[in-house]
């Protein structure tokens, strides 16, 4: 018996001292310096503390706000991890705000193996590209645009108009699609929805100044602006609410409030990490992770700054009843709000009963009758002012549409032009190459159309180009992007569609021209050259590749379509072409 206890004894101390702490990785898309990401790794350290030793808990900074879609410094990144935890393999990868977790849906197989992945902080989240991941599970941070919005129509009843301000960097990009389907679906006629997303620092402050005292800002995420100046919440914040006539407003408390910022309904770091955190420690006891389902969204709560509340004469009285109000001063009303509440209110009785007694039928129904004149002119007027207000916004955005037609449309054909292209195309790329759809961009060439206007004039030449911009309008899709790329050159975008179907687009394309009829010339060919988009693939390589298939085409002898083969391993720009006659 003695023997027994003491093997028992021996096996229990070595289990002891073989069994190990876990490793926890926690890797965080922004800065230390940060206030978000400072928080947030505040919350998940008090959260592991109890349970896992200080120093098994490594944290890492991505930096992804200086260094945002900087492919070379994610290769170097990748490089970087590899070497530094091929000694300390994580148990458990928690990944904070919306870089960090897709960089982990893309290098994290190589980086860790099938390791559990805990996300929290996704603004943007895609459920598709969890399909086939077993080991993935977190909280989606969300967004909390229209609430924000009804919260501003609330605060600010005179409000006419809300600009959004993003940027067009991969989560900015990623926030403002999300506000652009928002503001399709706005019904609210008193109240005009504007993103911005494209400005520098100088701009942003020039046109904040001159936004009107009746309008609002809401922040939703700015990295850099068009010049690639690093925009911080601490630094840059300030200065633009500073300089800006009409309040702003955003979700980020840790972020905004005290920076300039009056308020909004607003996300807690420090709750949100916490809550990350323990969903890992219990990967880390044995449960597995299909069996943690995926929380749809963080909670946003009603937070204000005091000071700014003032600065723009904001009625605390419009505030929600939960509101959190930072640097409000407590007075007399406020340390005995409940006493003078019910004295007041007992002496608004009194009063009713009093005027109740004194009051007689007759003259009850005199003020009944002059309360529902004042109600009927009331009506009045309002109903005036209001068809004023619609008229003035129509008119408005009347001139805004015209304004950007002009600048994005060529006048002969009724394309969009080069700017256009410049302008959505990159847009459509980026977006692609987060979705993995299909896309082809094709460069359609005149034959000999120098020859046409020499021989016949420009004005033949011009009609030539109007029929062949009808003749592609009535070819394709309404979804595919059509574009006059100069001169007598047209560029072709079709999204989702594969190369094989895209060929036969194309060649649909080059036998419909060539039914055009004119009194002048015989026969209208056209020469075009196809590029394939491939994940990864940027707009000036795709192009580049379709403008070398066109070149071939010509060479070839033209009236024909050239397809681009697939970018070598070399490089993208080492493709060559293949011709479909």
């Amino acid at each position: 018996m003695t023997r027994l206890l003491l093997l028992w004894l021996l096996l229990s101390v070595c289990h002891a001292v073989s069994a190990k702490p876990a490793n926890v990785l926690l890797l965080n898309s922004y800065h230390p310096q940060y206030r978000w990401t400072d928080e947030l790794t505040h919350g998940v350290r008090d959260a592991l503390k109890t349970q896992l030793p200080p120093e098994n808990l490594h944290v890492e900074f991505m930096d992804s706000r200086r260094f945002v879609d900087d492919v070379e410094y994610e290769r170097k990144l990748v490089d970087l991890l590899k070497y530094k935890y091929r000694s300390y393999k994580p148990d458990v990868v928690i990944t904070s705000d919306d870089h960090a977790y897709y960089f982990m849906l893309a290098q994290g197989s190589e980086l860790f193996g099938n390791v559990p992945i805990v996300f929290c902080g996704v603004n943007v989240f895609y459920p598709q590209s969890l399909v086939g991941r077993d080991n993935i599970t977190g909280i989606k941070e969300g967004m909390e645009i229209r609430g924000n919005l009804e919260l501003i129509v609330q605060l600010q009843p005179q409000v006419e108009r809300i600009v959004l301000l993003g940027d067009t960097t991969g989560l900015g990009l990623r926030m403002v699609e999300r506000a652009k389907q928002i503001k399709q679906n706005w019904h609210n006629d008193q109240v005009e929805l504007e993103i911005w997303d494209s400005f520098t620092l100088e701009q942003l402050y020039g046109q904040a100044e001159r936004v009107s005292s009746n309008s609002a800002f809401l922040m939703l995420a700015i990295h850099k602006d068009a010049n690639g100046q690093y925009f911080s919440f601490d630094n840059e914040l300030p200065i633009l609410s500073q300089r800006a006539k009409a309040p702003i407003y955003g979700m980020w408390g840790a972020l905004m409030i005290g920076n300039g910022v009056v308020g909004g309904m607003m996300n807690d770091p420090y709750e949100h990490g916490f809550s990350a955190a323990n969903m890992a420690l219990r990967i880390l006891q044995g449960e597995p992770v299909q069996q943690l389902p995926i929380q749809d969204k963080a909670r946003f709560e009603p937070a204000f700054d005091y000071q700014q509340l003032k600065r723009f004469n904001i009625d605390l009285e419009r505030l929600p009843e939960n509101s959190l109000v930072v640097g409000q001063p407590i007075g007399l009303y406020q340390q005995n709000k409940q006493l003078i509440n019910m004295v007041v209110a007992f002496i608004v009785f009194l009063i009713g009963v009093i005027t109740l007694l004194l009051n007689n039928i007759r003259s009850r129904r005199q003020a009944q009758k002059q309360l529902t004149e004042f109600n009927q002119q009331l009506e009045s007027v309002v109903h005036e002012r209001t068809k004023d207000l619609e008229e003035r916004n129509h008119q408005l955005e009347d001139a805004s549409s015209q304004l950007i037609a002009m600048a994005n449309t060529d006048i002969l054909t009724g394309l969009g032009n080069r700017r256009a292209a410049n302008d959505e195309i990159p847009a459509f790329i980026k977006r692609y190459n987060v979705v993995y759809q299909p896309l082809a961009l094709a460069i359609l060439d005149i034959d000999f159309f120098k020859k046409i206007n020499d021989s016949f004039g420009h004005q033949t030449g011009d009609e030539i180009l109007a029929a062949l911009g009808l003749t592609l309008k009535t070819t394709l899709r309404p979804t595919d992007k059509i574009y006059r790329w100069g001169g007598e050159e047209f560029l072709i975008m079709l999204p989702d569609t594969q190369s094989d179907v895209a060929q036969m687009v194309c060649q649909r394309i080059r036998h419909n021209i060539a039914q055009i009829k004119s009194q002048e010339v015989d026969k209208v060919t056209v020469s075009i050259g196809l590029a394939e988009f491939y994940t990864g693939d940027d707009y000036n390589h795709l192009l580049k590749r379709a403008d070398q298939a066109l070149y071939i085409a010509k060479n070839r002898g033209r009236d024909q379509v050239v397809i681009a083969t697939p970018p070598t391993q070399v490089g993208i720009d080492g493709g060559q072409a293949k011709l479909l006659s």
